[in-house]
């Protein structure tokens, strides 16, 4: 199973992950010699479902009619969609998701036969999906048929690249060979189309792999799978140092026994195997804990619809790998223990009492070396995690350019059924924006197509009088359209001309404002007010417009600091059917939910509104899953932390038990006792020092790594690194302290009488 994708090297986030259109999508299916069956899907539509209730907005998808067959899967009551369902006339039938079939109609299964109200059409319910069946990333709670016309097939409709295809290879055919055969047929495309294929290319993933790309959470897993592995060494270098202690203890055992003929392997396999008994017994705990966990990730996963519908479950997968894991490490740290523990000399072995069974140089170097790496590892993790926390930090308390407080928002998305006319939606959006100002409480009322800071489409943009640029040096802005009050409404400074007025109409010349960034790069010292440029939407034939105005810059993203150049075009000039309502308050914004639900629904009862919320809540929610992630760095980091701490300690206090006899000698030959105490330190120090210059070294190159992989991100921070060394030795300090303590207070004549 392969995704076929758009390749547009002009784009820089996920490039190779784009939609396509619906000309490319018809001639790939059937010039293509490497899949057996080819879907589409457009899977990011809105509409208003009536029926049962009020109305709603969901999201659904329109697929073609072999889209389930494609994926293999079947419906669980009803069925999936029958060839020539896709044309027109016997395109009005839905299948429901297992969600929106329980959540809004009950779970009944006489729904399937009857209709609902789909954008004011009457659809027939002809299936409901299993709950099991969703795709990563996409969501629709109901699915129709895709409906391609003549006008679907023009040169025009390749603008549209709105569609995602879904293929079974040929069996016998690779993947390798389904991506050259997508570069092929876009190639041809390219030379054919030059206009609207230039430098556009095709490519294909599997499933999972597109998946898991799109869905942007590649990076953020690999840090935390990379994060968790080094925890795990770390980990295995505590029960390393434990059991060589352990085994030290044992050696005249060890030696009892060879001397009875246990041979070395057989004593290296009873090591290995009581290694192993205590590695099954922390997959139990470990076990347990887990579902604990699952537990609070899944209240964590629910920053938006895509993420809440991710199944997280334990299942037999992930269980074997963790199982597997944990036995590959569990032999790991036994197997120096018992490979150092089978070195016996037996005369020596047997000859040595209880305390004098001690570990050696050999045993002490060894644990030295684990706990140094455990400093090393730790120290490395806490910086770059403390990297990544402080750029997340600064990303989302940077200055957006607009003032998101007090705002309450909706979006609206006008049917083509009532609304299919320009005029109809300007008639529409005027009256709707005089009621909204009647509400009391409300100080600006505006309507844009997309919300500050969360994204804009971008479009071309050309100049008039300056030369027309090959398509690699294109100008793009973002586009926005928005009404008269919106600078108002957003809080967003006009710095230069004026704003839209109600005179800025469809009869009027044509009219722009551009942000400061726009002025910058593309008309540098001159001043743009007056110049023409014209914006080449899919949605409207270009025409020229005139710049009346520049505002000030705000930021594309509020999880980026890029700012890109944007166009403001008049709403009464160039309508759009879907659009987010901006209502500006000096009240409380949610307060205003049912005064705005009312007007809406005053002026068309079936219209519903979708995600209905403050701006900041907009903001919030767009941090994704950044607040999380940053815990989850922050617990990782504290749990390296402690390991470490743990690791110095126990070799310390080992050594301290060890060198009992030793420090009542020095004590009984006149030593203070803060000489004993600094002594205790200065050894645990010295092997944190060693460590941490390491792990000091090996996170040099971490701001490089991270300012390549986190784009915009701000991770060069110098100041950090010393900061996070003089923590790492603090902890050594306070580690040692405990045992250097203990040292102290060892009473001379006792421990001179144990030997």
């Amino acid at each position: 199973m392969v995704v076929i994708s758009g390749v547009n090297p002009n784009r820089g986030f996920l490039p190779d992950a784009n939609a396509v259109s619906a000309p490319n999508y018809l001639a790939w299916r059937g010039d293509n010699k490497v899949f057996a069956e080819m879907a589409a899907a457009d899977e990011f539509r809105t509409a208003s479902l009536a029926g049962r209730g009020q109305p709603e907005a969901i999201q659904y998808a329109a697929v073609s009619p072999n889209y389930f067959n494609v994926f293999g899967t079947s419906s669980q009551l009803g069925r999936t969609f029958a060839a020539g369902e896709d044309q027109p006339g016997r395109d009005h039938v839905a299948i429901l998701s297992h969600g929106l079939w329980e959540r809004r109609f009950g779970s009944d299964p006489s729904l399937v036969g009857r209709t609902v109200r789909l954008n004011r059409e009457d659809y027939v319910v002809v299936g409901v999906m299993p709950a099991e069946f969703g795709l990563l990333g996409f969501t629709p709670q109901l699915w129709t048929p895709l409906t391609l016309t003549a006008a679907d097939q023009t040169a025009g409709a390749r603008k549209d690249r709105s569609l995602y295809l879904f293929a079974r290879l040929v069996p016998g055919v690779t993947l390798e060979q389904a991506r050259a055969e997508m570069a092929t047929l876009a190639r041809q495309a390219e030379k054919d189309f030059p206009e609207t294929e230039k430098r556009w290319g095709a490519t294909a993933k599997t499933l999972p792999d597109f998946l898991v790309y799109s869905f942007g959470i590649r990076t953020a897993l690999a840090v935390i799978m990379t994060t968790v592995s080094f925890i795990l060494l770390i980990a295995c270098a505590n029960v390393a140092g434990l059991l060589l202690t352990r085994a030290a203890g044992r050696q005249k055992e060890m030696a009892v026994r060879a001397s009875l003929g246990a041979s070395r392997v057989r004593i290296v396999r009873q090591l290995l195997t009581e290694g192993l008994v205590i590695a099954f017994l922390g997959c139990g705990a470990g076990l347990l804990l887990t579902y604990a966990g699952i537990r609070l990730l899944r209240a964590g996963l629910t920053f938006n619809d895509a993420i809440s519908a991710v199944p997280l479950r334990l299942d037999a997968n992930v269980l074997t790998f963790a199982v597997c894991v944990s036995l590959v490490c569990a032999l790991l740290s036994s197997l120096a223990p018992a490979l150092r523990s089978s070195r016996i000399e037996i005369t020596a072995d047997l000859r040595s009492e209880g305390r004098a069974a001690t570990a050696g140089r050999s045993h002490s170097r060894l644990r030295a070396v684990l706990v140094g790496g455990e400093f090393a590892i730790a120290l490395f993790l806490l910086i770059g995690c403390s990297l990544l926390v402080r750029g997340i930090y600064l990303l989302e308390r940077q200055k957006l350019g607009f003032r998101p407080d007090h705002i309450l928002t909706a979006g609206v998305t006008l049917d083509q059924a009532r609304y299919g006319d320009s005029s109809q939606q300007i008639a529409f959006v005027r009256s709707l924006v005089s009621r909204l100002q009647q509400i009391p409480g409300i100080e600006d009322a505006a309507v844009a197509s997309s919300l500050p800071s969360s994204g804009f489409g971008i479009v071309p943009i050309r100049i008039q009088g300056e030369p027309e640029l090959p398509a690699s040096q294109q100008r793009f802005a973002s586009n926005v359209v928005v009404t008269t009050d919106y600078l108002q409404a957003a809080g967003v400074p006009l710095l230069r001309g004026r704003a839209f007025t109600e005179g800025d109409d469809d009869h009027a010349p044509r009219v722009v404002l551009v942000n400061k960034e726009f002025a910058r790069r593309y008309f540098q010292d001159r001043d743009p007010l007056g110049k023409q440029i014209r914006v080449d939407t899919r949605d409207s034939a270009p025409a020229w417009s005139e710049i009346v105005g520049v505002v000030s810059d705000v930021k594309s993203y509020s999880e980026e600091p890029r700012v890109d150049p944007e166009v403001y075009q008049a709403f009464l000039q160039q309508p759009v059917a879907s659009f987010s309502i901006m209502l500006r308050s000096n009240v409380e914004p949610d307060s205003l939910t049912p005064a705005l639900r009312q007007a809406v629904a005053r002026l068309d009862v079936e219209l519903p509104l979708l995600r209905v919320m403050s701006m900041e809540g907009i903001i919030d929610t767009q941090k994704n899953g950044n607040p999380l992630f940053t815990r989850m760095l922050g617990i990782f980091s504290f749990l390296a932390l402690v390991l470490a701490a743990i690791g110095i300690y126990g070799l310390v206090a080992y050594s301290v038990g060890q060198r009992t006899h030793e420090i009542g000698i020095r004590l009984a030959l006149g030593a203070k006792r803060s000489d004993i105490s600094w002594m205790i330190l200065e050894e645990g120090l010295k092997i944190a020092a060693i460590g941490s210059a390491i792990g000091l070294v090996m996170a040099l190159p971490l701001p490089k790594l991270f300012g390549s992989i986190f784009t915009g991100l701000s991770v060069n921070a110098p100041g950090l690194y010393p900061i996070v060394l003089a923590a790492m030795l603090l902890v050594a300090i306070l580690a040692t302290f405990g045992p250097a303590r203990r040292a102290t207070r060892v009473d001379p004549t006792a421990a001179l009488r144990s030997e």
